[in-house]
Order: structure tokens, then sequence, then C-alpha cells
């Protein structure tokens, strides 16, 4: 498979091979490489405010994580550094930025520790730090393995709709949010995985330029975890997106392009 063409006004569209099977990928625009990480039962559809807006500016991958969208690859955490890895050589990028939200954000944070040099910049959004800050949020993982197992998708999804953090605040990003987890399998809590807690030593040893982003309208405990990120890495930064909740990039579209877009531009 080639490698896509670049251009301000390219877009590219297709499958990787990776292990277990295949993630789908989109490639669009020019410029300095960034590969977006979507959030827990979701897909790269979220991120299509920042295509339409970054990619006249930026190179964006933008990939469904294994285990979710249209991707075959099943999931697994710890293997998506691999992706990360295998999307940038497809694409020819010796160096890339990141950027993920929520679990997305836990992802990227594993690949810059692991990928080091490779990884310019990392952007991340409502992460989930526990290793930083006590948490101080519920989300009944073991309640969903339980009606994914029994084949009760539809239970799980409404009471997930239901929770704080898909709580969205205007309306296309409540629609965005609904088409998207409409079409979530939840394979991933049918074969579950997880990633090491980030301790504030791993934070230190981030060396890269770092932003830590949370929604105004987040949960406490997840605009804590972006301060201590920003407090605990050495080129850490920190910022509020106005108006925004958990899904910050859905909800204030140009607060979030703007910070991102300011920040990227700072530090390549």
């Amino acid at each position: 498979m080639a490698a896509p063409m670049a251009g301000a006004g390219s877009v590219w569209r297709g499958a990787l091979d990776v292990a277990g099977g295949l993630i789908r990928l989109t490639v669009a625009g020019d410029g300095p490489p960034v590969i977006l990480l979507h959030g827990w039962t979701l897909d790269a559809r979220m991120w299509q405010p920042q295509i339409a807006a970054l990619a006249g500016e930026f190179a964006l991958a933008v990939p469904d994580r294994r285990g979710f969208g249209r991707s075959s690859a099943p999931p697994d955490l710890p293997r998506e550094v691999d992706d990360v890895a295998r999307i940038a050589d497809f694409c020819g990028w010796d160096r890339f930025s990141l950027v993920g939200l929520s679990q997305g954000a836990s992802v990227a944070l594993d690949c810059a520790g692991r990928l080091g040099e490779r990884v310019a910049a990392l952007v991340v959004c409502g992460a989930p730090l526990p290793g930083l800050v006590e948490r101080d949020e519920t989300i009944d993982l073991e309640l969903y393995q339980r009606l994914a197992c029994d084949a009760q998708m539809g239970a799980m999804r409404a009471d997930w709709a239901a929770h704080p953090l898909m709580q969205a605040r205007t309306p296309p990003a409540r629609e965005a949010l609904a088409v998207m987890l409409a079409d979530y399998q939840g394979t991933d809590l049918i074969i579950p995985s997880s990633l090491p807690d980030v301790t504030a030593e791993a934070a230190a040893a981030l060396s890269m330029p770092l932003l830590a982003l949370a929604g105004e309208h987040d949960t406490p405990w997840r605009g804590a975890c972006a301060a201590a990120l920003a407090k605990a890495a050495p080129q850490g930064r920190s910022a509020l997106i106005e108006g925004a909740g958990h899904v910050a990039n859905l909800d204030n579209p140009a607060g979030f392009d703007a910070a991102l877009r300011d920040f990227l531009s700072s530090v390549l």
C-alpha cells in the first residue's frame, strides 16, 4: 500500500495493517505532522472539526483506534504504541506530535513515554491521571463489562450516555457523540486491557513540550489532572477550553483549535 500523498487540500482514507488486523486511517493536509487519538466509545469522527480547520496548517493522521470504529484490530491498549509508530512510518514521519482526548490522552502519554524523541510535542485533553491526583470520579466499568458480555449493549450505551463525561454542551456536539456511541460495539469491554498509571516520576521524564487541556465544565478531577501533569512535566503548561465539557474539541472547536494551533506553532 502506497503512503498517502501530501498536500494542503489532500485527503487519504484507507486501512493500515497492524498486529491482529487493520486500523482505518484518514490522512489530511500538509505541514508539521500530528496524530490525533480519540476517546473511549468514540472513533475518528470526533476529530472532524479539527480536520476541517487545521488541515491547511498541519498534516493530520486520524485513526480509528484498535477496537473502535471500523478498525478490525482487536483492542489492546499497550499495543497502541506500535500502531502509532506504524502510522508514522507509513506516512514517512520520523517525528510527529500527538494529540489525545480522555482514553486517547492516556494512550498518547504512553506513546510519549515509550517513543521518546520521536514525539515532538504532546497535547492531552481530559486525561485521567490517578497516579498524579487521587481519583474523584466514578465509571462503573464492571457493570459495563457485564452488560457487554451479556450482549446488552443498548443498556450499556444508555447508562454511559447519561454519565457526566458524555454531557455535551452544544447541539452539534450532542449529535456527534450520539452517532458515535450508537456504533460502539464494546469489544474492549469483552477483551479488557489497561495501561500503567502515569506517576510523577513518569511525567517528569516527558522531555517534549506538553500542553494539558481540560474543558471548563469537565469534571473537577479532570481539571486537577491537567494542572498536575503540567506542573510535573519539565516543559508542561495547562489551559482550560472555555464553555466546553469533557469532549472539549466538539463543544468548543474554535477554542480547542486555537489552543492547539498556538501551542504547536510555538514549539515546533
